[in-house]
Parts: C-alpha cells; sequence; structure tokens
C-alpha cells in the first residue's frame, strides 16, 4: 500500500508541474540562471509542449501505481 501511495503522489506532484509550467511558461523555475532576457514566442511554445509531456507522463505514473494494490 505504501508503494502505491508514494508513486500515486509523485505522479499528482508531475501533474502539478505540468499545469504550472503551462500557465506560466515565464516563471523562474524554467529559465537557465543569471539568464535575464525575455522569453521568446518559441520557447514559450517549447515550455508548454513540455507541461503537457509532463502532464501525460505523470498521467502514466499513476495508473502504474495500480500494480502495487
Amino acid at each position: 500500500m505504501f508503494k502505491f501511495m508514494f508513486t500515486a503522489l509523485i505522479g499528482i506532484a508531475l501533474i502539478a508541474i505540468g499545469i504550472y509550467s503551462i500557465r506560466h511558461p515565464d516563471s523562474w523555475w524554467f529559465r537557465r540562471s543569471r539568464d535575464d532576457i525575455e522569453l521568446s514566442d518559441l520557447r514559450i511554445w517549447y515550455l508548454k509542449f513540455a507541461g503537457k509531456m509532463i502532464i501525460a507522463f505523470g498521467a502514466l505514473v499513476i495508473l502504474m501505481s495500480f500494480q502495487h494494490l
């Protein structure tokens, strides 16, 4: 039961990070250190696409956590 809860929480955390990257692509979390230039449209598109892929991976982690029940 512990493995199920742990992997499900990791999946939920991944989904939360993905949603945050879609809603706030200009956040300091997704910038390189000491990079103060404005983000290009291509970089914003890439961050939103990566957020969608992270959400899909988080959902996959949650689905795979059911094998521990």
